[in-house]
């Protein structure tokens, strides 16, 4: 049985895992792992501000997370550059202005804190916030699956269909944004990424089908990230490296049994 303090935490880690998991599948369709990396150290200048305007930290994180979505919704509707080359130059723009901000105005801020994250000092109100959020993505994901699927397959067909594109590609950046900025602070920016694509990935090598891929990795986020914290924290390790090492060895280990039995 886990300690009484631990439980709050460990709440932390299944309602990041929901979210992550289940905006994972979109993720991996669309190609846009490089958007949770870059968002995930973008997310430093949202931090930044909150010390500097000494703003609620979540609020400024959402407010940094919506304007970061719609920056790079309107740079990519270009014909010179690609999706990913905005995010990037974006994602860079952001943690140089967050480290200037640091040096001129700052000066104490720790953002080494960050790339692992504080997942046991996860606040009453973060958790009430990614409650939020991962209702929110649970019923985003409900409505919008065959949406994204289509749009994924065929942005024609989709427009054909009468699937508003534009607005289901903002919505489905500006949620991802959204999760990103309220769990970096407490996975950090090192289990992000990871957390995004590693139970869709493994959850895509066992499914027949784009439910049946939703569902499984919804499935392994949470059992994986919940087993992870428990073992981290029984031997007294960092949580966020634990996590990400038992999901990729299960990775491995997947995909090699899978290419083993079909050749």
């Amino acid at each position: 049985m886990l300690e009484a303090f631990l439980l709050q935490p460990l709440l932390a880690v299944i309602l990041i895992a929901i979210s992550c998991s289940t905006l994972g599948v979109f993720v991996l369709w669309k190609k846009l792992s490089y958007f949770g990396d870059a968002l995930s150290h973008a997310v430093l200048l949202g931090l930044a501000f909150s010390v500097i305007f000494e703003m609620n930290q979540i609020f400024a994180l959402i407010i940094f997370a919506i304007i970061f979505a719609a920056l790079v919704t309107t740079l990519s509707q270009n014909r010179f550059f690609s999706k990913d080359i905005i995010i990037m130059i974006s994602s860079y723009f952001c943690v140089a202005v967050a480290i200037i901000l640091n040096d001129v105005w700052i000066k104490d801020f720790n953002f080494a804190s960050y790339i692992f994250g504080d997942v046991l000092a996860v606040s009453d109100q973060e958790i009430q916030a990614l409650a939020a959020i991962s209702v929110a993505t649970i019923f985003y994901v409900i409505f919008a699956f065959k949406k994204i699927l289509l749009i994924n397959i065929n942005q024609d067909l989709a427009r054909i269909e009468n699937v508003k594109t534009e607005i289901w590609n903002f919505s489905f950046l500006l949620l991802l944004a959204l999760v990103i900025a309220l769990s970096v602070k407490i996975v950090g920016v090192f289990l992000m990424t990871a957390l995004l694509i590693l139970p869709a990935a493994i959850a895509r090598i066992f499914s027949a089908s784009a439910k049946q891929m939703m569902l499984l990795s919804l499935a392994f986020g949470i059992v994986v990230s919940s087993t992870s914290f428990k073992l981290a924290t029984s031997y007294d390790l960092t949580v966020s490296p634990v996590i990400i090492a038992i999901f990729s060895i299960i990775f491995i280990c997947s995909i090699s049994v899978r290419n083993f039995l079909s050749r």
